[in-house]
């Protein structure tokens, strides 16, 4: 493994993300490789320093990352003299500029690359990290390192771009030349040359210099040009946080993809299939060619339905609170347990991200004149309760439905105890436990889930199925795992539950079974 530490010698991290309105943390790979970069150029560096950060941009996959947890400072803009504008302080207009900045409750943080750097490649990596001075604004300073080899460093941002919780930039083969022409180097030492020749010479020689200065800088003294990174990663925290030991998985993957709404118009939970079905589509259509396995398609080869878990894609009602009024704030897909992350990758890579440059995507959903969707993965630090992970997955021994669950076959008639047969055969045929109490309901415990028949009847498989849908409040012995979807619609948003506190309880208490 090759290591690089930085240590934040003030503390403080100033550096501004996309947005330039939110501090950049964990560091991006990309920019730490370019302060690297600034310190090689503005040193002359040796041919030994180049060949280490030609080694490093080659580096596949992108590093990880471990960074300790940093908080937010207050966000103040302030205003500034521009440096375009002489004739005094008093003469240059002031502009507007913010200082995003966080601050890591450690100060080091470290780089993570797979691969043990050749010896000479380390010795150019100790040269170089010796000159980083700062990583963002000036302010920023660092102290930069090659850790040793035999240290133990374990990250907890891994790369991944299917279940990214945000997105960094990072570097590709090429990168060190393009940040060179950006740099512009030569031309502003060959203009600061002649430039200087220019101020002692006289007569034909002056002339000379001019008319050599004139030839090759005909805009004036060239100078440097802000460097862009074009390459993107996806990074997800590394799920090697301490389980609840008594905990229970479910059938799919706790790490959900989130896709927020961006634009369109406003819907309830009532659209729920045409979303799904939107979102299916268009995962099926993106799916490079012959990656649309059983587990994305939910048929086997001889287009049956599957008997094994496969991808569910469910809504993200705003339910649950005083003023709730379940409108969809976005959508999610749920990942069976248990796949390859290299097939994971391939199926539905194409539909959340860039292949080239990894960027996130903006993902098109619409049905015909009715609506028209933009959505994006959800990367906010801090985003909604609705849009974060956490409130769909638990853990949590009581939970509810959100959508009403669609009953596999018809209960008998004055059998109330019916019900709560057919629904422990649900959690059973969704490879759940089986609930120790069960209450049932028209109406969701969740306010602004609303009642189950404002939801359209669940008629996919055909007409003759089971359209009998209820609200449902199950209580497990042990916590389990979310995301939890239950019931014949399941895989297309009906059934989805959510884990609940005695807080979130509507006064209305649900029938028991």
């Amino acid at each position: 493994m090759t290591a690089l530490g930085i240590r934040y010698l003030t503390g403080n991290v100033v550096a501004s993300d996309a947005t330039r309105e939110k501090p950049e943390w964990p560091p991006h790979p990309g920019r730490v490789f370019m302060a690297m970069a600034a310190a090689y150029f503005e040193t002359k560096g040796t041919s030994q320093e180049r060949a280490a950060l030609e080694w490093l941009e080659r580096q596949r996959p992108a590093p990880a990352i471990l960074a300790p947890e940093a908080y937010r400072r207050s966000f103040v803009e302030t205003y500034v003299p521009v440096n375009d504008k002489h004739g005094g302080i008093v003469a240059r207009t002031r502009q507007a500029r913010a200082f995003p900045t966080a601050r890591p409750i450690r100060d080091s943080a470290f780089l993570l690359w797979k691969p043990d750097a050749p010896p000479d490649i380390r010795l150019g990596l100790e040269q170089i990290c010796e000159k980083v001075t700062r990583i963002g604004h000036s302010s920023t300073l660092v102290q930069m390192w090659l850790a040793e080899e035999s240290i133990d460093l374990t990250a907890n941002w891994v790369p991944e771009n299917v279940v990214a919780e945000q997105t960094m930039r990072v570097v590709e083969s090429g990168t060190l030349r393009q940040l060179e022409r950006a740099f512009n180097g030569k031309a502003i030492e060959q203009y600061f040359l002649l430039s200087e020749a220019l101020e002692t010479a006289k007569g034909r020689e002056k002339s000379s210099l001019k008319k050599d200065i004139a030839e090759k800088f005909p805009h004036g003294q060239p100078e440097s040009r802000h460097p862009q990174l074009s390459q993107w990663q996806g990074y997800a925290r590394s799920s090697n946080r301490e389980a609840n030991e008594d905990a229970i998985s479910g059938p799919f993957d706790e790490r959900i993809v989130i896709l927020a709404k961006d634009d369109g118009r406003v819907l309830g939970l009532e659209s729920t299939l045409q979303l799904t079905g939107a979102l299916r589509n268009a995962a099926m259509k993106a799916a490079l060619e012959g990656h649309s396995p059983e587990w994305l398609t939910g048929h086997d080869s001889d287009g049956n339905p599957s008997r094994n878990p496969h991808m569910a894609f469910f809504p993200l009602p705003f339910v649950g609170a005083d003023y709730a009024d379940g409108h969809v704030m976005g959508l999610a897909l749920a990942i069976p347990r248990g796949l390859q992350a290299s097939d994971i990758r391939n199926v539905i890579g194409p539909l959340l991200f860039n292949q080239e440059s990894g960027a996130p995507s903006n993902i098109h959903l619409w049905n015909r004149d009715l609506w028209d969707w933009r959505l994006q993965r959800e990367m906010r630090e801090r985003p909604p309760l609705t849009l974060s992970a956490k409130t769909w997955i638990g853990p949590g021994r009581v939970w509810a439905s959100v959508t009403p669950v669609v009953l596999h076959h018809y209960p008998k008639r004055n059998r109330e105890e019916d019900v709560e047969r057919i629904v422990r055969e649900a959690f059973r045929s969704a490879l759940l436990p089986e609930p120790e109490r069960i209450s049932t309901s028209p109406v969701s415990v969740f306010k602004g889930a609303g009642h189950a028949r404002s939801m359209p009847e669940f008629t996919e498989g055909g007409q003759n199925l089971c359209r009998y849908q209820t609200h449902l409040k199950v209580e497990f012995s042990n916590p389990v795992v979310g995301p939890i979807l239950v019931g014949r619609g399941r895989f297309r948003g009906y059934g989805l539950f959510r884990p609940i506190s005695w807080r979130e309880e509507a006064s209305r208490e649900p029938h028991s079974a």
